[in-house]
């Protein structure tokens, strides 16, 4: 791509205000999502707007290295006339611009899928916040495992398995989680709905790839 990154214009963006917000209190609590005020005070904002703050360094850094680890091989393929028609054939008017286009609302609209829960469940409970961009992190994610999925990932950073075996895994341990660890300050809703975000946004562009990957399941299980 020629150019600067998208990929890495959304990590620098992000790491710079996330370490803003950790120096400024009000900068974080002015950017936080809080759907009471989402619900009661039109701050819409903050739908978009807590994606770029993070509650500390290691959140900030995981959720970054993630995103670089799928997002710039995404980007790659949105971005490249060749792999993007090889992958999405019927979209003869595509643009480099289009491409990044659709790369960045990938990642934003995942993003604003995954505050839906929060929003539902808390809009009117003042003291309920949340930070980070997990759930744009967990659409790039899973839209990278429903295209390729034999690749080999890396779960947990260091168990390496098919890419097929690791959306399963990760979309299990969130929804046992969600269900397990209700006081816990990880939004695994957040995680679960920006995962299926991923998956609708790429089975939207080419229904095609939910019967392949359904299909390379059944061969790696010999089913």
């Amino acid at each position: 791509m020629i150019g600067i990154s998208i990929a890495w214009i959304i990590i620098g963006v992000t790491v710079f205000v996330s370490w803003q917000a950790f120096e400024k209190s009000w900068l974080f609590d002015k950017l936080l999502l809080n759907p009471y005020s989402v619900r009661h005070r039109k701050e819409y904002y903050r739908v978009i707007s807590h994606v770029l703050i993070h509650a500390d360094w290691t959140h900030l850094l995981f959720n970054m290295f993630t995103f670089y680890s799928f997002g710039t091989f995404m980007e790659s393929v949105f971005t490249n006339e060749g792999l993007f028609l090889s992958f999405f054939p019927g979209y003869y008017y595509w643009g480099e611009k289009t491409g990044e286009a659709l790369f960045l609302l990938l990642y934003l609209l995942g993003g604003i899928a995954a505050t839906i829960p929060s929003i539902l469940k808390h809009g009117n409970n003042f003291g309920y916040n949340a930070v980070g961009a997990s759930g744009a992190v967990s659409a790039i994610m899973m839209a990278f495992m429903i295209m390729f999925p034999n690749f080999q990932v890396s779960f947990f950073m260091f168990i390496p398995m098919p890419a097929w075996v690791g959306a399963l895994i990760f979309l299990g341990l969130e929804h046992y989680l969600s269900r397990t660890q209700r006081s816990s300050n990880i939004a695994h809703d957040a995680h679960i709905w920006g995962a299926l975000f991923g998956i609708l946004f790429v089975i939207f562009l080419n229904p095609e790839f939910l019967t392949h990957f359904i299909s390379e399941v059944r061969e790696s299980i010999g089913f």
